[in-house]
């Protein structure tokens, strides 16, 4: 039997190549990323829970924050992070809440806070800056989605958000460019 031009004989046989390899993983790569662009099969109704957006802390966020289009996700993240590395502040929430319901304005709700002030400026912190703590055990809850990157949204992304291709700061920024309050 003859071996083909351009094939080691001491390989023909023994196990996988490395362009084998490389083939397999790029067409394992392929249909992962070809089913994760597939639409999903929507499940029955009954089978899925209904999703809860409107909680107490992201009303209290709300109000806080004077924003009524805050995403519940990045809600439930910032609350489950304070309960975890910031139990004591958490434990203020609740009293919160309950004055966010008798105060209107982020400004009267934040100086009506009382003891729980320190708590009120961390949430607002948290949703401004999209962290939650402080120093090397801060965690990161939002960041493209952090409300300090609102006031240039509509003409600049994040850094470290390519949104174009090389140079793309370069290009005129999108018209109409708004003012925000």
């Amino acid at each position: 039997m003859s071996i083909p031009e351009g094939v080691d004989e001491n390989r023909r046989g023994h196990g996988l190549t490395r362009r084998g390899f490389l083939l397999a993983v790029g067409s394992v790569s392929l249909l992962a990323a070809c089913r994760d662009k597939a639409p999903a099969v929507a499940a029955p109704a009954a089978a899925a829970p209904a999703a809860r957006t409107d909680t107490p802390f992201l009303s209290l966020s709300r109000a806080l924050t004077d924003k009524n289009d805050l995403d519940p996700a990045t809600a439930e993240r910032i609350e489950k992070a304070f309960a975890t590395l910031q139990p004591d502040l958490h434990a203020q929430f609740p009293a919160l809440v309950t004055l966010a319901g008798q105060v209107s304005g982020a400004t009267a709700l934040v100086a009506a806070a009382g003891e729980a002030q320190p708590a009120a400026l961390a949430i607002i912190t948290a949703w401004y800056t999209g962290t939650v703590g402080k120093g090397a055990h801060a965690v990161t809850v939002s960041y493209r989605d952090a409300l300090m990157q609102r006031c240039v949204d509509d003409g600049l992304s994040p850094p470290t958000y390519v949104q174009g291709g090389p140079a793309w700061w370069t290009a005129e920024p999108p018209a109409p460019i708004r003012a925000h309050a």
